[in-house]
């Protein structure tokens, strides 16, 4: 099976490239733009005639639609950019997909929904409560009415990272390193989530296509632990063996752009399936701080 990853520089892109490439069922090829390099393709995304190009002449049978704009202050802040990559950009690669019969996989968020009623199965009624939400579910209803490809959701994500802010669970480590007083959020209710095991749920999901099941529609995936992120950075100090007292808690929500409560997704969809993950969170967390602990 040929594979195509979009932004696979990027967070769970990394992951997901890694993970495939390392099966020899896979023939796998990502692209990438600011950050492609020896072994991604350069691909601006909003140029259509580019993208069209790129899919003729590799032909892959999946594209893995991993690139995005996954900050949702970022997107509050260039909501033009952030809906050219989420939404313009997404129904361009669906329709081009199309036209070649190759399967997109769009990777979506638990920030499609409000917060207010979890766990939320993939058919529940969306009621995104910020834009990089509005933008994500405008995607997702790209995806869907242009082919037949399928969604997976995801929520707040973490795993190998280049410095510790490329994901905001990781940055939790510096917090804790540097003791200086500081207040955290005790109201969202969050589910970290490993992208090495997203991506070991995306492999196990292609070797079913392959047996012959069909994917299409909605899907959702999440770790299994409930913390807010006051929470979360005690489970990385335990991981850590470092001190969390001069952390304390904020139990209002206090943001900038607006997050909603608890956003939990039902997996059941996949797990019945049979698909699985295979780690607690905090070995998850102790093998990726590792490195960063030891510098």
């Amino acid at each position: 099976m040929k594979i195509l990853i979009t932004g696979a520089s990027g967070l769970l892109g990394r992951s997901v490239f890694k993970q495939l490439s390392n099966n020899p069922t896979f023939s796998v090829i990502g692209t990438a733009f600011s950050r492609a390099g020896e072994n991604l393709i350069r691909l601006d995304l909003s140029d259509s005639s580019a993208v069209k190009a790129s899919l003729n002449d590799i032909r892959p049978e999946v594209v893995i639609h991993c690139a995005a704009e996954r900050w949702p202050d970022r997107c509050a802040d260039n909501p033009d950019t952030a809906w050219q990559l989420n939404v313009s950009s997404t129904e361009l690669l669906s329709k081009h997909c199309s036209e070649i019969n190759a399967q997109l996989v769009y990777i979506s968020t638990d920030y499609v929904f409000d917060g207010t009623a979890p766990p939320y199965a993939p058919d529940d009624t969306p009621n995104p409560v910020n834009f990089y939400g509005r933008s994500k579910l405008a995607g997702e209803e790209a995806v869907l009415k242009n082919g037949n490809h399928w969604v997976l959701r995801l929520p707040w994500l973490f795993g190998p990272v280049s410095y510790l802010e490329e994901s905001g669970i990781t940055a939790l480590l510096e917090t804790l390193r540097e003791q200086k007083p500081v207040t955290l959020d005790h109201w969202a209710i969050r589910f970290p989530t490993s992208v090495e095991e997203v991506a070991e749920v995306l492999e196990q999901c292609l070797l079913k296509t392959q047996r012959g099941i069909q994917f299409e529609g909605i899907y959702q995936w999440s770790g299994d632990t409930a913390c807010t992120r006051f929470e979360l950075a005690h489970i990385i100090a335990k991981v850590c063996e470092l001190s969390a007292e001069h952390i304390s808690a904020d139990s209002k929500p206090d943001f900038s752009v607006p997050r909603p409560y608890n956003c939990q997704l039902d997996k059941s969809r996949l797990t019945n399936l049979g698909i699985k993950g295979t780690e607690p969170l905090p070995q998850q967390l102790a093998r990726n701080l590792k490195s960063f602990i030891q510098n």
